[in-house]
């Protein structure tokens, strides 16, 4: 029997509604501004191959610095030690705060690796979104306790947390190769810089988590009203 339309679970769904449209909106004007500016950093020379900023290996990490380069160290004397303390590629600079290194003027395949790693996460969520919308439709179309929807509800827990967790991996990786074949020497341990640079999503995974329990508790409504209705 299909749920009444003046449950709250009408309101829900108007709610997760608006959302989805202004979050699509949103990805649309950014992804839309990023492909005709080059991005957030939109100050180069030639448009869409504008500036790369991500952010900058450690110091100590990065061979040649100016703590073991005996002339880094006497010129760090004379001027700011975070405008050259490593050796680096031609047309790569220093920004400060946050310490970044940015490559001006980037190849087209260095652009696409640096999009699609600023949107891994929010592509996830916007999908995440409209499962959630298509869930809730379901679910006043049918039984809000159906075994149905209780599959949906798992599947869309499971992908919260596994595709957040695979697009903050992915866009870790990225940043720290961009990083590295931005620096004109050798980093000492990558893949220590990868791990202290991963934003670890634990929202995502917690609300994922959250929705699998979930429809452990929708289950057991669902058997709970199988056996009801039989007693009846």
């Amino acid at each position: 029997m299909p749920l009444n339309r003046s449950t709250p679970l009408k309101w829900t769904a108007i709610t997760v509604r608006v959302l989805l449209v202004l979050f699509a909106g949103m990805m649309i004007y950014t992804v839309g501004g990023a492909a005709l500016t080059g991005g957030e950093n939109s100050f180069g020379s030639r448009g869409a191959q504008s500036l790369v900023c991500v952010s900058a290996p450690g110091i100590p990490a990065v061979k040649g610095n100016f703590l073991e380069d005996p002339q880094r160290r006497k010129a760090a004397f004379t001027s700011t030690v975070h405008d050259d303390p490593y050796p680096v590629k031609k047309g790569v600079e220093f920004q400060n705060p946050p310490p970044q290194i940015c490559q001006d003027d980037s190849s087209l395949g260095t652009q696409l690796l640096y999009q699609s790693s600023r949107f891994a996460t929010p592509l996830m969520l916007l999908i995440a979104l409209f499962l959630l919308e298509r869930l809730i439709r379901d679910a006043r179309r049918e039984n809000g306790f159906d075994e149905g929807i209780v599959r949906r509800l798992v599947f869309l827990g499971a992908f919260l947390g596994v595709s957040t967790l695979a697009a903050s991996l992915y866009t870790t990786i990225v940043e720290t190769s961009l990083a590295v074949s931005m620096v004109d020497s050798s980093v000492k341990s990558v893949w220590d810089m990868a791990l202290f640079g991963w934003v670890f999503p634990w929202a995502y995974l917690v609300a994922g988590l959250g929705l699998v329990v979930m429809s452990k508790v929708v289950r057991a409504g669902a058997h709970m009203r199988e056996e009801l209705e039989g007693t009846v």
